[in-house]
């Protein structure tokens, strides 16, 4: 199989297992600003995403606008950010990216990736997640989870930081290409995929839906 047909192949699969075993969480079934995604990603950050559920509807309550956010002041924001952990830290982060998004934008989350990459604690992933989320951009995200599907699948090789692994974000971005206008269905699908069956350690391939396409496959019976 090709790149070209492997890139179909992903596609199809991925997408109609995503239709039927995608997880669903506020982020996903209202229409968010962008400040909102921006809050949202940043609160994902190495927490898992069932936690962020839990307090998610309520944050952006009180939280949903730079301007709530200043007013509020980093010690109450560290207490309702306390469930998640690193409260401190996240707090001090909101404030800040809060505080220049009003100095520097007029309240408003920028588009662009290269300025959005300016917010202090700001890299790629997040930066184009919310231009895929929330301003409805056809970009990739690359992240950990992306990368071990990627690898697998395509049996890459994966050397270094992701972020900044020119061929992974070359390959994402060629397979949202394929599909633009599904750009956050095939985001999401990936992600989705990667947290409950192409897993690090022990990957449920027999449940995956890209089984007979992977690379992966005999390069482990083999082992």
């Amino acid at each position: 199989m090709t790149h070209h047909d492997g890139d179909s192949f992903f596609l199809e699969h991925i997408l109609t297992w995503f239709s039927q075993y995608g997880r669903e969480f506020p982020w996903r079934k209202f229409d968010i600003t962008p400040f909102q995604s921006l809050v949202t990603e940043l609160l994902l950050q190495r927490t898992k995403a069932s936690m962020v559920a839990d307090i998610h509807g309520m944050f952006m309550e009180k939280y949903g606008k730079p301007s709530l956010i200043l007013e509020a002041g980093k010690s109450k924001l560290q207490d309702d950010l306390q469930p998640l952990g690193m409260h401190k830290r996240r707090a001090h982060s909101l404030h800040t990216i809060a505080m220049q998004i009003k100095e520097e934008h007029g309240g408003k989350v920028p588009e662009q990736e290269q300025v959005l990459l300016k917010l202090p604690g700001i890299g790629r992933y997040i930066a184009r997640a919310v231009q895929c989320f929330a301003f409805g951009m056809p970009v990739s995200i690359v992240d950990v989870n992306v990368t071990r599907i990627l690898c697998r699948f395509y049996s890459l090789e994966n050397k270094g930081d992701n972020r900044r692994n020119k061929h992974l974000w070359k390959k994402a971005q060629a397979i949202i290409n394929r599909e633009p206008a599904r750009a956050k269905e095939i985001n999401w699908a990936m992600l989705d995929l990667a947290a409950t069956v192409c897993i690090s350690r022990t990957p449920q391939c027999n449940d995956c839906p890209l089984l007979d396409g992977c690379r992966y496959i005999p390069l482990r019976k083999s082992g």
